[in-house]
């Protein structure tokens, strides 16, 4: 038995504990459930509206709309108060903007209603949703880009825009999607919501491309001078309310969006509330960005921003967030390009472009375009040579050299460059992507071309192991002619009926496809080879051709060879072959500073000397 004293010191001790107790139950979660918000519920958000200082507004729940993004996906309703909110209503690049309820984190602002709504109403991405997304394990795998290379401006600029039109779709609000308390509310508003534009940065433009591309991306350029770009330091990292840049290219050229930062845990950041491309596992620079105000606009106020020090690596582009790590910088292609114009001093520019299976080669193609469009004219002759080198590391180097002219001037020099890229990134066997290109691009106020007019060779009794000489006659722009000689061999075990084909590149890149059919690559290696043996504009080609019921095999061509052997090799199916009509004895080509076109075939028939 206890004592009264002793029973007294027990409760005592027990009542003094309790508070111990009830301070060891587990907090209360720093996110607020979907189920646990009710309409006519208070919070707050975070946004910066200029300069870098996160500033509150006010945040009235409306309600929460189920399923309306997909299956199993909510968007909370809110009405939006405070700040320049009032006058500009939902703001491009208020996306990942954070709101707070109780001090609990509920999710990102990240939808508007309507087009020109009388009241700042946004969506609500729940966190759960966000982190879920972004924190998908799978890895950025940079695989096929798929589907065909576009091969002029026109199709480059849809291209984009097709990425970027995906990621931006509205989300459709049927009457049944809707509570009942919400319709009343809603009905003066047009019945879509859409993702909440990303404030676009676009700097170094020329102005028409500038134009072609905001309209590509949906956005506008603010037509600053991009600032320059530092290292980040460790000390100034990302926080809920930051705005935060996404870059596509960066450097002397500079393109990408800015939003506001959700949440960060540790290392890892969550921004934008929707897509930014929707592109998946991906491998983006993420930046800060400065704000320097709000434009109010009755159709779409935007924040006007900058995009700062690269802070870290975007690693998924999802439906509900985008999400990255704070640290390293990702890999990226860095660009070198120099142009030369006559009587200008030669301009450099450094540039870096995404790593992305299909925006990588899409960029490129409209840096390599902007450095011309910028400094050179675009009406009246014009001819501009291109000389680059793109690495691939260890699968090896794309060498380009090329002349273009005429209506192809401008434009040639990019498609040059970046169809190989594509053809690598796209390669079937394992992902290879660019790591550096060297560009070298050189522009004249001329049309430099010549045509084909005439191929003879020195004799008309070719012979079988001879060297002869052919002589080509060039007619220039303007009318000017010139004769190119060459010497070229004959097969010392050829005889009959040949024919000598001089041509321009497109002549002989039509002639393989449709009647020789090269070999297909069968390895990037192969595909590599390939690529350098492009047909280039600057080239007068020969060929020495007989008819020939040969096969290509292994990427060789084969001439001449007997039914049995033919029909072994399409017996064997680790081996692709196909059949030709005509066989190549002999190749040589000269490398001219202008353009080629047109083609001579001359008939000629081997004999013995003896």
């Amino acid at each position: 038995m206890y004592s009264r004293t002793a029973r007294t010191l027990i409760a005592v001790a027990t009542i003094g504990a309790l508070p111990c107790l009830v301070a060891a139950r587990p907090p209360a979660s720093p996110f607020m459930a979907v189920d646990e918000v009710k309409p006519g519920m208070s919070g707050i958000g975070r946004t910066v509206f200029a300069g870098d200082t996160i500033d509150d507004f006010q945040v009235t729940i409306i309600g929460v709309l189920r399923n309306v993004v997909g299956p199993k996906r909510d968007l909370i309703l809110a009405k939006l108060s405070g700040g320049p909110l009032a006058e500009a209503g939902v703001i491009a690049g208020m996306s990942g903007s954070p709101v707070y309820i109780d001090g609990r984190l509920v999710g990102a602002v990240s939808y508007q209603l309507g087009s020109f709504p009388k009241e700042p109403i946004a969506g609500i991405t729940p966190i759960a949703e966000m982190t879920s997304d972004a924190d998908t394990p799978s890895p950025h795998t940079r695989g096929a880009g798929g589907g065909a290379w576009p091969t002029a401006p026109a199709d480059v600029f849809a291209s984009i825009q097709r990425i970027a039109e995906r990621a931006a779709m509205p989300l459709a609000l049927t009457s049944d999607a809707l509570p009942a308390d919400a319709r009343a509310a809603l009905a003066t508003f047009a019945p879509t919501l859409r993702p909440i534009g990303a404030a676009m940065v676009m700097h170094g433009f020329a102005p028409e491309l500038a134009s072609q591309l905001s309209s590509a991306l949906g956005a506008s350029d603010s037509g600053r001078p991009a600032p320059a770009r530092t290292t980040a330091t460790p000390e100034a990292p990302l926080r809920p309310g930051d705005a935060v840049g996404i870059s596509l290219v960066h450097g002397d050229f500079e393109t990408g969006a800015t939003g506001t930062v959700t949440y960060v845990n540790g290392t890892h950041v969550y921004a934008f509330g929707h897509p930014f491309l929707n592109l998946g596992p991906t491998s983006m620079a993420m930046t800060r960005a400065h704000v320097y105000t709000v434009l109010p606009s009755l159709y779409s106020s935007m924040k006007i921003a900058d995009m700062g020090p690269v802070v870290g690596t975007l690693t998924q582009d999802r439906t509900s967030a985008v999400g990255g790590t704070l640290g390293a910088p990702p890999k990226e292609l860095r660009v070198s390009l120099s142009l030369a114009t006559d009587g200008m001093p030669d301009r450099r520019f450094t540039f870096y472009v995404l790593h992305d299976a299909s925006l990588t080669p899409l960029f490129t193609y409209v840096a390599v375009l902007n450095a011309l469009a910028a400094n050179v004219r675009q009406t009246g002759a014009l001819t501009v040579g291109v000389t680059a080198s793109a690495s691939f590391g260890a699968d090896g180097t794309i060498a380009i050299d090329d002349i273009f002219t005429g209506d192809a001037a401008l434009t040639g020099p990019s498609g040059a460059i970046a169809n190989p890229i594509a053809a690598m990134i796209g390669n079937e066997w394992h992902a290879s992507m660019p790591d550096t290109l060297d560009v070298t691009l050189s522009a004249s106020e001329d049309q430099n071309g010549a045509t084909i007019e005439r191929a003879w060779l020195d004799t008309t009794k070719p012979q079988p192991g001879a060297t002869h000489t052919l002589h080509v006659m060039l007619r220039h722009f303007r009318g000017d002619t010139e004769v190119l000689s060459m010497p070229v061999t004959m097969p010392a075990r050829a005889s009959g009926a040949l024919s000598l084909l001089v041509c321009d590149g497109p002549t002989l890149t039509a002639l393989e496809k449709t009647v020789l059919h090269p070999g297909t690559p069968h390895s990037v290696t192969e595909l590599v080879a390939d690529l350098n043996r492009a047909r280039r504009n600057n080239r007068v080609y020969v060929r020495l051709l007989v008819a020939s019921s040969g096969t290509t095999a292994g990427g060789e061509t084969l001439p001449s060879l007997p039914v049995s052997a033919r029909d072994l090799l399409g017996a064997d199916k680790s081996t692709t072959s196909a059949p030709v009509a005509r066989s190549v004895l002999g190749a040589w080509e000269q490398r001219l500073d202008i353009v080629v076109r047109g083609s001579r075939e001359l008939p000629l028939t081997l004999v013995s000397g003896k």
